[in-house]
C-alpha cells in the first residue's frame, strides 16, 4: 500500500512538472506618458483644436501552453487613459487575443488567430509598436469602436520546389462617434484565398486567388450620408521574389480585383449596379540581417476600411525598420541581442472610396504618418521607449459626396515603459511564419529554435 501510494505521488509530481514545463503564465504592464497638440483629432482650421497631456496604464496577462506540434498563446489587457484637461473620467479600453500554431505533419502547418477589442480609434496606434502601425484613413474625434476577427493560414510543402498555401478570415467592427448628428458604422468582411509558390535557387514565383464578401453600413443621419454596401471582391495576384545577397532581397507583384456590388441598396434602390476591375501593383525591397530588418514598398491595393465603412483603393508608399543602435556604453557584446534599437515606420497614402452601387471612385484623401522611436531593453521582459508620432489627413469633397470626412493634423510624443513577470516565456508562437520576403524563406522564424532574425521589439535576449 505504501509503495503504491508513493508511486502515485511520484507520478503526480512528474505530471505536474511536465505540465509546468509546457505552461507559462505572466503578468504584463505598460505605461505611457504622452503630450499631444490635437487630442480630439479635430478638423484642420477648426478653432476647437486643443492639446493635452495623457497618462495610460495597461495591466494585462499572458498565457502560453505548448505540447509537441501544438503551441497556444493567449493575451488580454485593460487600458486606462487619463486626460489632463479634457475630462475628469478616464477612458477604458479592453483587448484580448489568441493565436496558435499546429504542425499537422512534417511538411505542413496551420496558424490560427483571433482577437477582440473595444477602444477609441485614435488611441489604437498608441498600443502598437512603431513597426506595426500603418498609414490608413481614420475617422475624427473620439470614435469608440468594438471590433473582432479571426484568421487561419495553412501551408503544405508538396515537393522541394512547390508549396501550397491557403488563408481564411472573418472580421467585423461597430463604431459610434457620438456626434451631432452621430455617425454609426457597422462593417464586416469574410474571405478566403488559395495560392501556389514555386522556388528556384535565387528566385521564387507565387500565384494567389481569393474572394471576400463585404457588408458596410452607415446610418443616413451621418454627415457623410447613408451607405449600404454589399460587395464581392474577386482577387488574383502573381508575385516574383529575388534574393540579391544574403541580406538584400526584392519583390514585384501584379494582379487585379473585380468589385461586384449585389443586393438592394436601401438608400439608393434604383441606382444601377456596375462591376469594375481595379489593377493591383507592388514593388518592394528588403534588408534582413541577424539583428535587424527593414522594408520599403510602393503598392496599389483594394481593401475595405471598416472604420469609415467603405471599400477603398489605396496607393501606398512606406518604409518600416527595426535596426540596432550600437553604443559602447550600452552594448559591449555584438554577439548578444542589442539592447538599444531604432524602430519606426513612415507612410504616405492616397485613399479613394469606391461608390457602393456604381463602383466609381467617389472621393480622394491623402494620409501621412510618421511613427519613430528609440527602444532600450536592458534585459528580457523590460523595455523603455521614447517615441514620436505624426498623423496628417487631408479632406477632399469629391464628386457625389454629401460632406467630406474632415482632415486633421496631430503630433504626439510618448515616453513608455513595459514589463513582464516572470520575464522568460516557455514557448511562443512565431510572429513571422506566413509572408516570406526572401525567395529562400530564411527570414521566417523557425519553430523550436532561436530565430534567424530575432525580433528586436521583443526585448533583449540572454547571452552577455
Amino acid at each position: 500500500m505504501l509503495k503504491t501510494a508513493a508511486f502515485v505521488v511520484a507520478s503526480l509530481a512528474m505530471l505536474g512538472s511536465a505540465a509546468a514545463d509546457r505552461l507559462s503564465y505572466h503578468g504584463t504592464v505598460s505605461a505611457d506618458a504622452a503630450v499631444t497638440d490635437n487630442v480630439l483629432s479635430v478638423p484642420l482650421g477648426s478653432d476647437n483644436r486643443e492639446g493635452d497631456i495623457l497618462l495610460t496604464i495597461r495591466p494585462g496577462m499572458l498565457f502560453t501552453y505548448g505540447i509537441p506540434r501544438f503551441i497556444n498563446e493567449f493575451n488580454a489587457e485593460l487600458e486606462m487613459t487619463r486626460y489632463g484637461a479634457q475630462t475628469d473620467q478616464p477612458t477604458i479600453a479592453t483587448r484580448a487575443g489568441w493565436k496558435a500554431i499546429i504542425l499537422t505533419g512534417p511538411l505542413s502547418e496551420v496558424i490560427l488567430q483571433a482577437d477582440v477589442s473595444r477602444s477609441v480609434v485614435s488611441a489604437i496606434g498608441a498600443a502598437a509598436i512603431p513597426t506595426e502601425t500603418m498609414v490608413t484613413l481614420l475617422p475624427i474625434n473620439q470614435v469608440t469602436a468594438m471590433s473582432g476577427g479571426a484568421n487561419e493560414y495553412a501551408s503544405k510543402v508538396l515537393t522541394r520546389e512547390l508549396r501550397l498555401f491557403q488563408t481564411a478570415f472573418a472580421r467585423a467592427s461597430k463604431s459610434d462617434d457620438e456626434g451631432t448628428p452621430p455617425t454609426r458604422i457597422d462593417a464586416g468582411e469574410v474571405g478566403a484565398s488559395l495560392g501556389l509558390d514555386r522556388s528556384f535557387i535565387k528566385n521564387a514565383v507565387s500565384l494567389e486567388v481569393g474572394v471576400s464578401v463585404l457588408n458596410l453600413h452607415r446610418n443616413p443621419e451621418a454627415p457623410m450620408g447613408g451607405r449600404d454596401d454589399e460587395q464581392v471582391n474577386l482577387r488574383g495576384r502573381i508575385q516574383w521574389r529575388r534574393d540579391f545577397t544574403r541580406k538584400l532581397s526584392g519583390s514585384a507583384d501584379a494582379g487585379a480585383v473585380l468589385v461586384m456590388p449585389y443586393g438592394t441598396d436601401m438608400y439608393h434602390p434604383f441606382v444601377e449596379k456596375n462591376n469594375r476591375v481595379f489593377p493591383l501593383l507592388g514593388v518592394s525591397g528588403h534588408y534582413t540581417d541577424v539583428w535587424g530588418i527593414a522594408t520599403a514598398f510602393i503598392r496599389r491595393d483594394v481593401t475595405p476600411n471598416l472604420f469609415v465603412g467603405a471599400n477603398t483603393v489605396n496607393d501606398t508608399a512606406a518604409v518600416v525598420a527595426a535596426m540596432p543602435l550600437y553604443l559602447k556604453a550600452v552594448d559591449n557584446n555584438r554577439r548578444a541581442q542589442p539592447k538599444l534599437a531604432g524602430v519606426g515606420s513612415f507612410g504616405l497614402q492616397r485613399t479613394q472610396l469606391i461608390e457602393e452601387s456604381t463602383s466609381d471612385l467617389q472621393s480622394s484623401f491623402w494620409i501621412a504618418r510618421i511613427d519613430a522611436g528609440i527602444q532600450y531593453a536592458p534585459r528580457p521582459g523590460f523595455t523603455y521607449q521614447l517615441r514620436y508620432e505624426m498623423m496628417y489627413q487631408t479632406a477632399d469633397r469629391g464628386q457625389g459626396v454629401v460632406d467630406p470626412l474632415p482632415g486633421f493634423l496631430r503630433n504626439t510624443i510618448y515616453v513608455s515603459a513595459s514589463a513582464r513577470f516572470p520575464a522568460d516565456v516557455a514557448v511562443r508562437v512565431p510572429k513571422r511564419r506566413t509572408n516570406a520576403v526572401r525567395a529562400d524563406r530564411k527570414d521566417l522564424a523557425p519553430i523550436g529554435v532561436e530565430p534567424v532574425i530575432p525580433d528586436l521589439t521583443e526585448g533583449a535576449g540572454d547571452g552577455e
